[in-house]
């Protein structure tokens, strides 16, 4: 592991995540970026062999960043360091190519121990409560357990066109705030827009809606 890439606004947090790699890669060349700007920026001049990237960055997200390392680098391993645990985070990230999750109120000893893992023995770094989200997640919508959906050419047409915008924007990582704000409308309407996709679908978390938008051809988290 040479090049190792720490995406990271707080410089506390840089410094502990530094640590961290360090203790896992003592002979690691680590260097740090404090906005999307400037990672992508770096990551334009250098090839990094690990990049962990917290989600929320001043100028953007750390999702547009694994997507846009991905693309140009798709050998980077990418681990997502954040505070961050629900779903709305969590499935975008994986979508875009993140190969861990690791949340940074876990111990500095069990960091640099699951990194040193993920990257010797190919085992995705995943914190504990993360890994029981997606196992619940895929226990309840998994081959065999899934009840039978209405193909996507009819499941669209369920939706007003608002519907699907703001399906859209909920599956890019959007909050509903957030997508209020892009359509224009109250919270309020967009909380109702909202409740009525997910009736409409059968779904009841962020996660099943990003496969929906997904599998309706609304969102595509590649692009």
């Amino acid at each position: 592991m040479r090049h190792v890439l720490i995406i990271e606004d707080l410089k506390d947090a840089q410094r502990w995540l530094r640590e961290a790699v360090l203790l896992a890669f003592p002979d690691a060349e680590v260097s740090c970026c404090n906005t999307l700007d400037n990672s992508l920026h770096w990551i334009a001049k250098h090839a990094p062999d690990l990049c962990l990237v917290d989600l929320k960055l001043p100028d953007g997200t750390g999702v547009d960043f694994i997507r846009s390392c991905h693309s140009r680098h798709p050998s980077a391993y990418q681990v997502v360091t954040t505070i961050y645990d629900d779903d709305i985070h969590l499935f975008p990230a994986i979508h875009a190519g993140a190969s861990g999750y690791l949340l940074k109120d876990e111990p500095k000893a069990s960091i640099a121990q699951a990194l040193k893992t993920g990257v010797n023995e190919g085992s995705p770094p995943l914190s504990a409560q993360v890994a029981r989200r997606m196992i619940r997640y895929f226990k309840h919508n998994g081959v065999g357990n899934e009840p039978e959906k209405v193909p996507s050419s009819s499941a669209v047409h369920l939706l007003s066109p608002r519907e699907q915008e703001t399906l859209t924007r909920i599956a890019a990582g959007h909050t509903i705030a957030q997508t209020a704000q892009i359509l224009g409308v109250s919270y309020h309407t967009a909380a109702r827009h909202v409740k009525n996709l997910y009736a409409k679908l059968g779904i009841s978390a962020r996660a099943e809606a990003v496969r929906e938008a997904i599998r309706l051809g609304l969102y595509d988290p590649n692009s």
